[in-house]
């Protein structure tokens, strides 16, 4: 069976696995609250009815939840995909064509600098996430680089336009994060984020997140396609993953700083969603 396909299988099962959970709220609530969404609530440990037992499956799902990882193990993404992007410009760079080539080296600057981010931007906490994240997000950046070589990026000249967006994105996406943590450490707790450059979005880096990986599928088309289709089912991953979290941060700032401040946010997509 063909590695691209099992790659976009994968991706697409993983975001389908993601929407199931947000759609069921015994898994919504349990699984996909982590950091400061989840603060506050012990890992599976739901409220219930005192005179009411749990069921053998909710005592199950609360056992599964309680399996959690240090939230500040979201480092391990980056230095993974730090060295997955490096070993493939150092192994294949001899080989790999010139667009390939700068497909790499564009994944490898958005792992350096996020990994750098969350060396210098991110608060000490003691938040947690449910392991199930931390082992999807490691796969997840392991076979972007290997998507780039399943499928040989051909020679569109026109697409390397597109390369000052996706380095447009990521500056734009590091002036968010290092908002954000000025936010939190020049302020005591929480407060709504409100960006000169994105007044109207609760997540603009989410945004960034998917327009750099939507241009990567883009720039790293094969000569016959005009998408690369398996980086293409990776954007549709983050998508999805991104915008239920951007659903949950929405609510979040909404119970902690009311419906009048916050409802008329857009969360992801300006006026529109």
């Amino acid at each position: 069976m063909h590695l691209a396909f099992l790659l976009r299988t994968f991706y697409l099962a993983a975001s389908l696995l993601v929407l199931v959970i947000h759609a069921v709220p015994a898994l919504r609530s349990r699984f996909l609250a982590y950091g400061s969404r989840a603060s506050g609530r012990a890992p599976g440990k739901e409220p219930r009815p005192p005179a009411q037992q749990p069921s053998a499956v909710a005592r199950a799902l609360d056992y599964a939840a309680t399996l959690q990882v240090p939230h500040n193990y979201f480092t391990h993404f980056y230095v993974t995909s730090v060295l997955c992007s490096a070993l493939a410009c150092y192994l294949r760079g001899g080989s790999a064509s010139r667009q390939q080539q700068t497909v790499w080296a564009l994944l490898l600057l958005q792992g350096l600098r996020r990994l750098l981010e969350s060396a210098t931007h991110t608060s000490t906490s003691k938040s947690s996430m449910w392991f199930a994240h931390w082992i999807l997000g490691l796969l997840f950046y392991i076979t972007m680089n290997v998507a780039i070589w399943v499928e040989t990026p051909g020679k569109h000249r026109a697409n390397w336009v597109l390369i000052p967006g996706v380095i447009t994105a990521q500056m734009l996406q590091y002036s968010y994060h290092a908002y954000l943590y000025r936010l939190r450490t020049e302020n005591k707790g929480y407060q709504l984020p409100s960006h000169p450059l994105f007044p109207n979005l609760l997540c603009p880096h989410y945004t960034c997140e998917v327009a750099i990986y939507a241009l990567l599928s883009l720039i790293a088309a094969p000569e016959d396609s005009l998408v690369n289709w398996t980086l293409a089912c990776g954007t549709i991953f983050v998508a999805t993953n991104l915008g239920v979290t951007a659903i949950g941060t929405k609510k979040w700032y909404t119970d902690k700083f009311g419906a009048e401040r916050v409802g008329p946010r857009n969360r992801m997509v300006p006026g529109i969603w």
